[in-house]
């Protein structure tokens, strides 16, 4: 009787933690993500401040190593991961795009007002229609990529990724025109409630 294990029962088995550190390439970072993928969401959810923009980096993060180390193990793996999502943190938090975000989010609530009014009075109502006529002029006024990515992710509900695919491009670049798009709504807005301000 010896002790070797069969070749294919070898390969049907998840490996040892011991044996992980023999991993590499495209099996050794499957093992990475399948251990730190928790702990690396965590560490950039800390950082921005934002849960799905996380769970975006990290994967950008998974991908860029990919890209980049394909024969490495798993010890070389971990610390590549971290300094690159490490950097793509702060890339993120450098662009500015935290603080769109939260102009964005300000849009979105009223959107939400714009679409489900209480019990509107006739006033309100006609501030509605003209907001509303506002909005529209604005999405016209959009490049047709960032006017179609709004309107799949609001209208459609589609994720970033399925936005992405439809449109041939990578999710970070839906977000960010996204994110412009419901920028410049919200400027046309504002415009337009600064001149209709009594003086």
């Amino acid at each position: 009787m010896t002790m070797q294990e069969p070749g294919n029962a070898r390969a049907a088995r998840r490996p040892l933690v011991g044996e992980c550190f023999g991993l590499r390439g495209s099996a050794a970072l499957d093992e990475v993500f399948r251990l730190q993928y928790d702990q690396l969401v965590r560490f950039s959810r800390i950082r921005i401040g934002n849960a799905s923009d996380a769970e975006d980096l990290v994967q950008e993060a998974f991908l860029s190593v990919r890209r980049a180390y394909p024969d490495k193990g798993i010890g070389e793996l971990r610390p590549l991961l971290f300094t690159t999502l490490r950097n793509l943190t702060l890339d993120y938090l450098r662009s500015g795009y935290a603080k769109r975000a939260r102009k964005s989010d300000e849009f979105s609530a009223l959107g939400d007002v714009l679409a489900c009014p209480h019990s509107p009075t006739p006033e309100k109502q006609i501030i509605d229609i003209q907001s509303l006529a506002i909005v529209q002029n604005a999405l016209a006024r959009l490049e047709p990529r960032k006017r179609d990515a709004l309107l799949l992710s609001r209208l459609d509900r589609l994720t970033h990724k399925e936005i992405a695919a439809r449109l041939s491009v990578c999710p970070r670049t839906v977000r960010t025109d996204i994110t412009e798009a419901m920028a410049a709504i919200t400027r046309s807005l504002m415009r337009s409630s600064d001149t209709n301000q009594p003086t």
